[in-house]
């Protein structure tokens, strides 16, 4: 009430000011944690379309044999990219092909006659909850011609004499260009 009217609209603007540099601040924080959260999407496997993540709980997985029945049954099934199992908990984190249902997993699990799964969710509030599948059978398909695995021997030595290069067989002034290169590193970081 003190104040002029061209004092008032001076006030007036100041505000508006601060107000759109707060919401602007506002809307670069959110385009942040957007940003933040599609990178963490990318790590986490969320944005390939081809593959999914599904983590079961098996009940009867709690010997190293029912581990290797549950491994047989899961390279069995057509569609199975990569599984690692945590025994104290008695879970197994499998990577399948997106077309694939986490139902024939279960399937094949339970074909072992011993074990019997359940998949884990999160809920919103982040508490883990273990769902049931179904107790009808999924048709799996199978893996019927898989490789046989390479022999884990260890391979032979090669011979010295048929090294690309041995240590000294340069002259002291005919040294390539690797060698020196390799001289400056070794050289230059602390082993």
């Amino acid at each position: 009430r003190t104040t002029t009217p061209g004092e008032t609209k001076l006030l007036a603007s100041e505000v508006y000011d601060i107000l759109q540099s707060s919401n602007m601040s506002d809307m670069d924080n959110v385009n942040e944690m957007n940003y933040r959260r599609r990178k963490a999407q990318f790590f986490l496997g969320s944005t390939n379309k081809r593959a999914k993540t599904v983590v079961l709980h098996i009940d009867g997985l709690d010997d190293p044999s029912r581990r290797n029945l549950c491994e047989e049954a899961l390279l069995k099934i057509k569609g199975v990219i990569s599984f690692t199992f945590q025994m104290a908990v008695q879970r197994c984190v499998v990577r399948i092909r997106s077309d694939l249902k986490a139902e024939a997993l279960a399937t094949a699990i339970a074909s072992t006659k011993v074990m019997k799964a359940q998949q884990v969710v999160k809920s919103e509030s982040g508490e883990e909850m273990l769902v049931p599948f179904q107790d009808t059978p999924v048709e799996v398909e199978q893996n019927t011609d898989l490789p046989e695995y390479l022999p884990e021997d260890e391979s032979p030595t090669k011979e010295q004499d048929k090294a690309v290069s041995r240590v000294g067989s340069h002259p002291e002034g005919a040294a390539s260009w690797l060698s020196t290169a390799a001289n400056f590193l070794s050289r230059s970081f602390y082993w």
